[in-house]
């Protein structure tokens, strides 16, 4: 099955400019199409370094592994995780170990809610017992997912 030609693409754009695609082998467009993403990457680096600053750091394999470790505990990438660490450092805040986790709490919390409501709505629950347990679903919403989402602040001595 072959794929539709998006001709408006940068990528054909390139490709038709270059003749390849008149002329060329399937290999030969492949070629053209690596050349123009390492060259849309380039310009991209370029572009997000003139925009951002970069770091360079050094770390000694047992702070690597370290660092591997947490990041991978956190389920975020290193780079992520050194960010996210280094602003809780800054701001005397924990950083949340999995975000994920706290979006599926999240969505768990709601769900029930909606559960409950349908099930009032369908007459399964007593209406006042139903809003009770709305109103209270609701306050737990509005005391845990602040708290997820933003831990609380390290206690400085």
């Amino acid at each position: 099955m072959k794929r539709k030609i998006n001709s408006k693409s940068s990528v054909y754009s390139y490709l038709k400019l270059s003749g390849v695609l008149d002329k060329g082998t399937h290999n030969d467009i492949q070629e053209k199409r690596k050349e123009y993403w390492r060259e849309y990457k380039r310009k991209w680096r370029n572009q997000k370094r003139k925009n951002d600053t970069e770091i360079t750091i050094s770390l000694s394999a047992e702070e690597l592994h370290e660092l591997t470790t947490e990041a991978k505990r956190h389920k975020v990438s290193r780079t992520k995780f050194i960010k996210q660490a280094c602003f809780g450092y800054i701001n005397n805040r924990y950083i949340v170990p999995d975000i994920a986790e706290v979006r599926k709490i999240s969505q768990l919390i709601s769900m029930t809610y909606n559960s409950i409501q349908e099930s009032m709505e369908l007459n399964k629950i007593d209406f006042k017992n139903g809003k009770d347990i709305l109103e209270r679903i609701y306050q737990l919403e509005r005391e845990i997912l602040p708290v997820l989402h933003n831990p609380k602040l390290i206690e400085l001595q």
